[in-house]
């Protein structure tokens, strides 16, 4: 009995600080609808527009596809450790960062994400207010941003359940109704062949276009075991998230680019608005928010959850709330600058747990007992340290890359020359 009230219990949490067992595992379909929905977002539709200023259909096409198969890998190395773990993003930090160490991990990935949730609410706001100024208060900036995160808060206090839930509903909605805006939009100036023969007249370039793609999910994909620890096999985490990002993302950014590219808009809910599509616009714009923004704040909750000893949905209602009202008031877009800049630091806390996980203890955590963990590992401190200098220093190719391998280089050389005092144990250990 007291066994069974002690699962009910780490349920109820979402597990989010023990290992989720097997017989709470889901199907792949399950994972990839989250994944899928925590992808289609708003940014991915500006992202399109801006290719649009500059690039022809194949070069976007490409930039999508490349700039999405990068996501894809290292968020799928992170999904997979998740997944054959069992364990959050923030949770697997603790085996490469120490026991104490990895709350710096949590806070970051904490701020970041709820920075974002924030973010989107008031953008929601704007957005709404933008497609119907004449509905009266509830459209009102500050007041559409307040409901809507609230909104969003809803799925994501009933953790992955929640997630799961919406996303099943939300995905093929977004996808049927934007692909209804988009062909209408294709259709207002004549049809495939008059949208395919327009010539940008900006200077993007391919290599830039990759960029934005990159760039716009960087922060989002080191966290993709928050998703995929609900995986049955590591398997099952890498074609989520292929399907996530190579499917869903590059849809919603190529949706974004050839509205854009037809109307001249660079927001495809006000598209279909002009184009007399009011209600599939609606859809599209508050489900394509919805499904990212609760994962934004799932994930901080997550990390906080690792940080402080709170229950999940405790902390999910009070950041959202926090983070809902903050949107409203228009105060996070003066911090939106702050979260670029802790963007840049998550990928390579991302590359310091991939190395640790793939090449330092050969995709294996479960030898080792938390108590045994060091307090400090200050190797993957300096790791994580070097390569967001390297992001922010080096101006040539991506930034949230760059910083990315130079983490995992950096950690691995470390790890060679200074081992911790607990593996040379392991490793006596193991010659007995």
């Amino acid at each position: 009995m007291m066994k069974t009230q002690i699962e009910a219990k780490t349920a109820n949490n979402d597990y989010a600080i023990e290992r989720i067992p097997q017989s709470e595992r889901k199907s792949i379909f399950s994972v990839a609808m989250v994944a899928a929905g925590f992808c289609i977002a708003m940014s991915g539709l500006f992202t399109g527009a801006a290719m649009a200023a500059g690039l022809n259909f194949k070069d976007a096409l490409m930039a999508a596809i490349v700039g999405n198969t990068i996501l894809s890998f290292f968020g799928g190395a992170i999904g997979a450790a998740g997944a054959k773990e069992g364990l959050s993003s923030s949770r697997l930090a603790i085996y490469s960062f120490g026991h104490e160490g990895f709350k710096i991990v949590s806070l970051v990935l904490a701020l970041t994400m709820a920075g974002w949730f924030s973010v989107q609410s008031g953008l929601f706001g704007n957005t709404i207010n933008a497609m119907f100024p004449n509905a009266g208060f509830i459209t009102h900036p500050g007041f559409a941003g307040f409901w809507g995160g609230m909104l969003m808060l809803i799925t994501a206090y009933f953790g992955y359940k929640g997630l799961d839930a919406l996303s099943k509903i939300a995905v093929p909605l977004i996808v049927i109704t934007a692909t209804i805006g988009t062909v209408a939009a294709i259709k207002s100036i004549g049809g495939w062949g008059n949208t395919v023969s327009i010539v940008p007249q900006g200077n993007v370039t391919l290599s830039a276009g990759i960029v934005m793609v990159v760039g716009s999910f960087a922060a989002g994909a080191s966290a993709q075991a928050d998703i995929t620890r609900y995986s049955k096999d590591a398997k099952a985490a890498w074609i989520a998230t292929i399907f996530g990002y190579l499917a869903a993302n590059t849809f919603i950014i190529i949706a974004g680019y050839l509205t854009t590219l037809t109307t001249g808009i660079g927001d495809l809910p006000k598209a279909m608005l002009k184009l007399g599509l009011g209600f599939p616009a609606l859809i599209v714009l508050i489900l394509a928010q919805w499904t990212t923004n609760d994962n934004n704040l799932y994930t901080s909750s997550l990390g906080l959850s690792n940080m402080i000893h709170v229950k999940k949905k405790k902390i999910t209602l009070t950041v959202g709330t926090i983070g809902a009202a903050l949107g409203g008031l228009g105060v996070a877009k003066y911090f939106a600058s702050w979260l670029s800049i802790l963007g840049i630091g998550v990928p390579p806390m991302a590359g310091v747990i991939m190395a640790d996980y793939y090449i330092i203890r050969k995709q294996n955590y479960r030898f080792k007992d938390e108590s045994q963990i060091p307090a400090w590992n200050m190797n993957a401190l300096i790791a994580w340290a070097a390569g967001c200098i390297v992001g922010f220093a080096v101006k040539a190719g991506i930034a949230s890359i760059n910083s990315l391998a130079t983490s995992i280089i950096i950690y691995i050389i470390l790890m060679k020359l200074r081992p911790l005092k607990i593996e040379q144990e392991e490793n006596k250990e193991e010659e007995m």
